[in-house]
């Protein structure tokens, strides 16, 4: 078990660079922690309820390995990854690991602009955490069921399933949850609600979760507060509220500093987009030119394909 321990410290430290630095920081470092260190432990000896442990401890790293993928925009090595980590789940009997995976693949799939599929693997991603996930992992998994809706343009379809889960959401007790959803919090859910109105075009609805989840975040999660300013210079674009959307860009791209994260690149450009045809606003030409400054060394990285930002 001070193994599984040693896996499960190492693997909160690397979570913690994701969300502060972003999934190009460190994911080689991770990788050839995996490598090295994990993956020769699963060929040892061990009982029964350690081997479960010890599989679910490691899926737990490979989830890691395929979510910072995800973010530096190899997506086809972050489903790899992804897949070898709910076969570790399996092995481990974790049925809430592997919930969490195919969230994850949900995530992917809507950012991809694939939302029927998100939708799938978010309901899919449901029904494994019927009754052994905790009240916090349901919501979550509820919030990329909803993202993916909304991404599709299903407001009535969104609007159900975000009440359902602040109704699960109410229920929580963080005793109950799983250490690795200790980052999903109120912050977090107000969050997931900001993307949705954002992607359904309700730019106050938007706005005032942009709020909400920037005033309770852990300051450390910089990537997620970057992206809560980028959906608020999003929906204040919706609104043709041009400067308060250029004032929320360069906010956002001074607070990202040097953020390592194809997703955040790719919300830059799709703003820069909205707002290029409007130069006649000295705010959007600054917010334009930091934005240059931060996409120009980033020309030869991989570039995430597909509708929508998420």
């Amino acid at each position: 078990m001070a193994d599984v321990d040693a896996i499960c410290a190492t693997n909160k430290m690397f979570m913690q660079l994701d969300f502060q630095y972003g999934g190009g920081h460190a994911r080689s470092a991770l990788a050839q922690y995996f490598t090295a260190e994990v993956l020769p432990l699963l060929d040892g000896k061990f009982t029964e309820s350690v081997g479960k442990r010890l599989f679910s401890a490691a899926s737990e790293v490979a989830q890691l390995l395929g979510w910072t993928a995800y973010d530096a925009g190899r997506h086809g090595l972050a489903q790899r990854y992804l897949i070898q980590a709910l076969r570790l789940a399996q092995a481990g009997q974790d049925r809430v690991m592997g919930s969490r995976i195919l969230s994850n693949l949900s995530h992917q799939a809507n950012y991809l602009g694939r939302f029927t599929e998100a939708a799938q693997l978010a309901r899919a991603a449901q029904e494994g955490g019927k009754e052994t996930a905790s009240a916090t992992v349901m919501t979550m998994l509820l919030s990329m069921e909803a993202r993916a809706l909304a991404g599709s343009g299903d407001e009535k379809g969104c609007a159900a399933v975000l009440v359902g889960a602040e109704t699960i959401f109410g229920r929580r007790k963080p005793s109950d949850d799983p250490p690795w959803i200790d980052y999903f919090d109120e912050a977090e859910l107000a969050g997931e609600m900001a993307h949705c109105f954002r992607d359904l075009r309700k730019p106050k609805l938007a706005q005032e979760f942009v709020g909400k989840a920037v005033a309770l975040s852990d300051p450390s999660y910089v990537r997620t507060l970057a992206f809560m300013r980028l959906i608020l210079c999003a929906s204040c674009i919706h609104e043709l509220d041009l400067e308060r959307a250029a004032g929320a860009g360069i906010e956002a791209i001074t607070l990202a500093g040097s953020l390592k994260s194809e997703r955040y690149l790719r919300y830059i450009r799709d703003l820069c987009n909205d707002l290029a045809p409007h130069r006649s606003s000295a705010a959007v030409v600054r917010f334009l030119g930091l934005a240059d400054e931060v996409l120009s060394p980033s020309e030869g990285s991989p570039a995430a394909a597909g509708a929508g930002i998420a």
